[in-house]
């Protein structure tokens, strides 16, 4: 395969990229804090994947040049919890790419971690702390509600939250939050932007079998407010889950301020015990100013649960975007009103069961 359009050469480092030792010390303090406590515990869960890969559209260009690789993953969440009221969670992964060519292959195609602490304040109320960081070689994955698809294209992304909950009662939960993150894209010239987001919602238990979420709040991003509004609908069945979503409001994608409406449904099915498929399909609308893109996405996923620790799975995602204000200068034949693209995996995930450990006294 031939070096596309984008420089897959490793991206340098920025102020908006933590050094992972950073990360490394912000995983470790949690274990360290663990382990020096007398009888506390903590769960470790590692998981592992292997999977093979297939994009007919790597860099999301005309050209269209399609790959087939091997993915291998592996993640860690380590939660400590002293006492009923208090917890924290540290979690960090790392995937690597292999297509053949240095160019394209890449040891760390996606790195993440997070950290997240949380305090039981009554029987009924709950306060939390996170901070995350992602990068990924698929700028994509990290504004999933903007629908927007760059190929493969690495981006980074930076951020931090509060939020405290509480449960009227067992058909009502309340929960505000604040949260800031900032993101920068490959290539494209200008440093970190950041967005500020302050958001309430209720989550009203309908019946027995369905759920009702709504979502208002509003959000600063250069340097105005404006209003952002989500609801989702849900319902649960002994076999089925099925969901219809709706979002809408000023929001970040990188170097863009886009207003993004979105309508979504989801609907899993469950044969057996073992085996389960999904199908999301989902239609975004991108304006800025007056100029308006659409994409619609689709996703189906089979899985296997062979045994407690492997599980075994195949996905197809198909994406199909307008090109807008999201145009590739350097395509040479722009003529063309619309981008596609489709992605296979399929592989195996393995996590072996929840290790429990008690520290020494």
């Amino acid at each position: 395969m031939k070096r596309g359009p984008q420089d897959c050469a490793p991206w340098p480092e920025t102020a908006l990229s933590p050094r992972p030792s950073v990360i490394a010390a912000a995983l470790a303090s949690v274990l360290g804090v663990a382990a020096s406590a007398a009888a506390d515990t903590w769960t470790v869960v590692p998981t592992m994947s292997l999977s093979a890969i297939y994009d007919d559209n790597l860099f999301f260009t005309d050209a269209r040049l399609g790959a087939a690789g091997l993915m291998a993953g592996s993640a860690v969440s380590v939660e400590y919890r002293p006492s009923a009221r208090f917890s924290m969670l540290g979690r960090a992964g790392l995937d690597s790419e292999y297509f053949g060519e240095p160019q394209v292959s890449n040891w760390a195609a996606r790195r993440n971690a997070g950290l997240t602490a949380r305090y039981r304040l009554g029987a009924f109320t709950s306060v939390s702390l996170s901070g995350d960081y992602a990068l990924s070689a698929y700028a994509g994955e990290l504004v999933p509600t903007a629908g927007v698809d760059y190929g493969r294209r690495a981006a980074e992304s930076l951020g931090g939250q509060v939020e405290i909950e509480h449960r009227v009662n067992s058909k009502i939960v309340l929960r505000a939050g604040y949260a800031v993150q900032a993101l920068q894209l490959e290539g494209s010239g200008a440093g970190p932007r950041s967005q500020l987001s302050s958001d309430s919602d209720i989550t009203l238990q309908l019946t027995p079998h369905t759920t009702l979420r709504l979502q208002l709040g509003p959000r600063y991003l250069a340097g105005s407010l404006s209003a952002h509004v989500a609801a989702n609908l849900e319902r649960v069945r002994p076999r089925t889950q099925l969901s219809f979503g709706y979002e809408r409001g000023r929001s970040l994608v990188f170097d863009r301020t886009l207003v993004i409406e979105s309508y979504a449904a989801k609907l899993s099915y469950r044969l057996s015990r073992a085996v389960s498929l999904s199908a999301s399909p989902a239609l975004f609308r991108q304006w800025e100013f007056s100029t308006e893109q659409r994409s619609w996405h689709m996703g189906e996923v089979a899985s296997y649960r062979a045994s407690r620790w492997l599980t075994i799975y195949a996905n197809h995602a198909y994406v199909l975007q307008d090109r807008g204000f999201f145009i590739d200068p350097r395509a040479n034949r722009p003529e063309s009103p619309q981008l596609s693209r489709n992605t296979l995996t399929a592989g195996v995930t393995i996590t072996p069961r929840p290790r429990r450990e008690e520290s020494p006294r």
